[in-house]
């Protein structure tokens, strides 16, 4: 599934008070121009129908989250928003410049004042709240989004720990400020751009080159959709498109004022282009890029519809009814429901261990409408500026606002220092909670194929290796296999030998293959890999053993041959094929084998269950999953794995599915010892622990 669809939409939060000065001053103070025909958007200027828009985009977004199979394309509430952002901050900045108003450091101070109070005190809020609710790994995990958040890039964050590694999305209760990011980061640039260009084009040269920038950043969407989807969701230059079609509409807004047949019909499409792409699109379709054009282009049509009414004038009746004051009062407070909504929504999930009742999502999403009602109320609106804002005082903004996030990153950075305060727990309980905070500690500096000949001082275990030397014992594969480095520290001491990790994550020991799902970007980052591990063999040749592991079920009947000139049987590779190929490399040069076949892994993180079980004393091993359930997944990798150690002497395997799993569980604990970091990935002192329980090769 994309990891799109999972994920939180954003909401502009503009303020068209600004806007409405912004208009009038121009329209008073503006030097004369050539005469042309007033519009309706120039004498309306406040234009309530957006904030019905915003409406319309925040209740897609609470209700995908809340019953996303009832609304299962509510996410392009995301792409309203950002559409109705660019076209309003657009229409300030331009209204501004024509009236010789505008000031950056005013600018920015607005945004700050606009958006900076409310999102603090959600922030503040979901961090006290982790704090009673949260397990330590996700407690850490909230600390370092609200470090990104506070800072203005959790869109990275979240972009950088997408897909193998990512936690489920109801454990990351600020997963939704990635939009909020992609916004800030876009009212860093659009606006320097506008005051360097504006002055010296015409609006058609202006309109012209932001059509160009929005075709490129389209282009560029589809293009990264294909190397890279959680770029093309999280990133600024893919999204940008969405927020340069409404900057293009407030540019050309002055020459646009549809008749009233026209508007209605522009109305009506518009609006059934945004409510049938979340009733069509699902969780599984290619977004965003071209499948979100109907959503971008519907909330544009919708805006444009309104532009022609004023002077008595009627507006065409979807616009009337956006216009209605109980949806203009949903838009405006759209900003702090969106903030509300999704860590409610999650903490609740997270504190339950399971999904929620529907009467349980209903009632999260009525708290979430009154703590938005509060917080519009009380926090957005006494800070919102309502008139001429000075340089001074924009400049106090600036600073009082900057210590306000450097605060929160502060505290944010804290939490994770802390590994998300395990010494909240304590007993059983907290020896869970401290052992899962910790993973293979040689992870950070040993991991990847460029640290495969450096940092021999960190990545070295075992004894010493004597400088000029061989080592004797090194680890190949994906992230499966760096978990396995505290065992192996630990085996590698006892039997007197030197060991090195040579490991590259969501990298399968296969040479000459590619994982077909993968990323053209992963698969080249895995083809140089292999070519470095290759090279690591034949510049250490004392080896005397090599250990395999990785998530094989991923692999099987996943691969193919490498198309880049390596010299590679024809034919689609089976698992059997391909790691019988890899071990044959490592034979012909006298090196044994070791295969760790795949632990068992599990669809959710277990350790709330078994918190759970441990305090009330009941039997952990049902935190677990099914034997027969995961013994049925594994079972096309082991056989392979069991074919091509056969009849081979040299190659000897540990089945950990043996070893962790009993006639009907497979269990995240062994002898009293918690072994997994998350649902795929041993901690330390769990791999330590299995120590005893696999079949290493003794070498002394």
């Amino acid at each position: 599934m994309s990891p799109g669809r999972q994920q939180v939409a954003g909401n502009s939060g503009n303020d068209e008070a600004a806007i409405d000065t912004a208009l009038r001053q121009a329209t008073a103070h503006a030097a004369p121009a050539p005469p042309k025909r007033e519009t309706g958007a120039d004498r309306a200027f406040y234009m309530p129908h957006v904030d019905g828009l915003r409406a319309v985009a925040i209740a897609t977004v609470v209700v995908f989250h809340a019953f996303p199979n009832l609304l299962p394309g509510g996410y392009v509430g995301v792409d309203v928003f950002f559409v109705i952002s660019g076209f309003l901050i657009t229409r300030l900045i331009l209204a501004e410049m024509q009236a010789g108003t505008f000031s950056l450091p005013v600018f920015f101070a607005r945004r700050v004042r606009r958006l900076l109070p409310a999102a603090t005190v959600t922030i503040a809020a979901v961090l006290v709240a982790g704090a009673l609710l949260l397990s330590p790994e996700t407690y850490r995990e909230t600390g370092r989004s609200a470090v990104a958040a506070a800072l203005m890039f959790a869109n990275f964050l979240f972009y950088r720990t997408a897909g193998y590694f990512s936690a489920p999305p109801d454990e990351k209760p600020l997963l939704h400020t990635w939009s909020l990011s992609v916004e800030d980061q876009f009212y860093l640039t659009w606006p320097l751009l506008l005051l360097l260009l504006a002055p010296r084009l015409s609006r058609v040269a202006l309109g012209a080159l932001t059509a160009l920038l929005l075709a490129a950043s389209l282009a560029y969407a589809e293009v990264k959709l294909s190397a890279n989807p959680d770029a093309a969701f999280y990133l600024l230059l893919p999204r940008a498109w969405e927020l340069l079609a409404g900057c293009l509409l407030a540019i050309v807004a002055a020459n646009v004022s549809p008749g009233r047949g026209l508007a209605e019909v522009l109305a009506v499409v518009g609006l059934a282009a945004i409510v049938a792409s979340a009733v069509l699109l699902t969780p599984a379709s290619r977004f965003p890029g071209l499948s979100a054009l109907p959503s971008v282009a519907g909330t544009l049509l919708l805006i444009a519809a309104g532009l022609g009414a004023g002077d008595g004038k009627p507006a065409p009746l979807v616009v009337r009814a956006l216009a209605w004051r109980p949806v203009v009062f949903l838009g405006l407070i759209s900003y702090s429901l969106y903030l509300w909504h999704w860590p409610i929504l999650s903490l609740a999930q997270f504190a339950l261990s399971r999904h929620l009742a529907v009467i349980e999502t209903l009632s999260a999403v009525a708290l979430a409408v009154v703590a938005a009602v509060l917080s519009w109320r009380y926090v957005e609106k006494p800070f919102r500026v309502h008139g001429p804002l000075a340089s001074r005082e924009a400049w106090r903004t600036l600073l009082v606002g900057g210590a306000v996030m450097g605060s929160i990153a502060l505290t944010g950075g804290a939490i994770r220092a802390l590994d998300g305060l395990p010494q909240r727990f304590d007993g059983q309980v907290g020896k869970v909670y401290e052992d899962i905070a910790h993973g293979n500690p040689l992870r950070s500096a040993c991991d990847g194929s460029e640290n495969a000949f450096v940092r021999d001082d960190i990545c070295n275990f075992g004894r010493p290796k004597p400088i000029g030397s061989s080592y004797e014992v090194a680890v190949f594969g994906d992230s499966n296999a760096d978990h396995l480095v505290p065992m192996l520290t630990k085996w590698a001491a006892a039997q007197g030998v030197s060991g090195r990790q040579v490991t590259n994550s969501a990298c399968a020991p296969l040479f000459d293959v590619v994982v077909k799902t993968r990323s053209e970007r992963d698969q080249r980052a895995c083809t140089t890999y292999h070519d470095v591990a290759r090279r690591f063999v034949d510049a250490n040749p004392g080896l005397k053993l090599v250990v395999l592991s990785g998530v094989w079920a991923n692999y099987h009947g996943n691969i193919d041959w490498r198309s880049d000139g390596a010299r590679v049987p024809a034919g689609m590779p089976q698992l059997a094929d391909a790691l019988a190929r890899s071990v044959a490399f490592f034979r012909s040069r006298g090196i044994r084998v070791h295969i760790v076949a795949q632990i068992p892994h599990f669809k959710v993180m277990p350790s709330r269950c078994t918190v759970r079980a441990l305090t009330a004393g009941k039997d952990v091993a049902a935190c677990g999953r099914p034997t027969k359930e995961v013994k049925a997944v594994l079972a096309a990798s082991n056989r392979a794995i069991a074919a091509v150690a056969a009849g081979d002497p040299g190659v000897t395997v540990t089945w950990p599915v043996d070893i962790l799993c009993g006639p009907d569980w497979c269990s995240p604990m062994k002898d009293g010892v918690y072994l997994y970091r998350d649902s795929v990935h041993l901690n330390a002192a769990g791999s330590r622990a299995l120590l005893s329980h696999f079949a290493l090769p003794e070498l002394r």
